[in-house]
């Protein structure tokens, strides 16, 4: 079923505004717009929208490229592969309602564990465990940033938007693999995320006019709210 034009147009503001904020902050745009996506049309989610991801995902990792740390990356993706392929599983078994009360859950819990004293630090096994949440979420809802996020929130702004884009670019890529191997992602689906491309271009644009003057407490604390947001959201939308 195709989308009207008010809702293309409707999708693309939301997704601009989405990637104003992923821009700034290097994450979020999922978390801002998946939501409201999935309530212009269904099919609007997982894949549109995380094709948009790996587009914005390619803008920052080009303006922010001396901040890129392979070694980390490397082993978030080790975790992302199975990660994704168990997010794909998961959609062809569960309900929309089940699936929607488990992402909740899990990003409020990751948000209340970043509120704790004891803070995770990066390392191999933390990157892969990331990297297998984010994988899940990510290939399953669309919303993979949290997790990665959430463990890189004490890194300094433009390194998180460095190495949180190349994440996002190569993640994403893996998700929209096998969602297509999996029938789970159509010819439609890869036309509304090319449609979406002009408000991700736009939004990221605007904020690299004020992305720099974002202090890393405030990447920080925007980040735990929109992770709030997300989880909230996910939950309340089903009850």
């Amino acid at each position: 079923m195709e989308i009207s034009l008010w809702q293309i147009l409707a999708a693309m503001s939301i997704v601009g505004f989405g990637a104003l904020v992923q821009g700034t902050i290097g994450f979020g745009m999922a978390v801002v717009a998946a939501p409201f996506l999935y309530q212009i049309d269904p099919g609007l989610v997982p894949g549109p929208l995380i094709f948009s991801g790996m587009m914005i995902g390619t803008l920052s990792a080009r303006r922010y490229a001396k901040d890129i740390d392979w070694k980390t990356l490397g082993y978030a993706l080790l975790g992302r592969v199975p990660g994704s392929m168990i997010g794909v599983a998961v959609l062809t078994v569960i309900s929309g309602q089940n699936l929607s009360l488990m992402l909740g859950a899990t990003v409020l819990l990751a948000v209340a564990g970043s509120l704790l004293p004891y803070k995770l630090k990066m390392s191999p096994g933390t990157l892969m465990g990331a990297g297998f949440c984010s994988g899940i979420m990510g290939t399953a809802a669309s919303i993979g940033g949290p997790p990665m996020a959430l463990l890189m929130q004490n890194e300094s702004g433009n390194r998180i938007r460095a190495n949180l884009g190349v994440f996002f670019i190569i993640g994403s890529a893996i998700s929209l693999v096998l969602l297509s191997v999996n029938g789970l992602f159509s010819k439609q689906q890869l036309g509304y995320g090319v449609l979406l491309f002009p408000s991700v271009l736009a939004g990221h644009w605007l904020a690299g006019r004020v992305a720099e003057r974002v202090e890393k407490e405030k990447i920080r604390q925007a980040m735990l709210v929109l992770c709030s947001i997300s989880g909230i959201t996910a939950i309340v939308s089903v009850l």
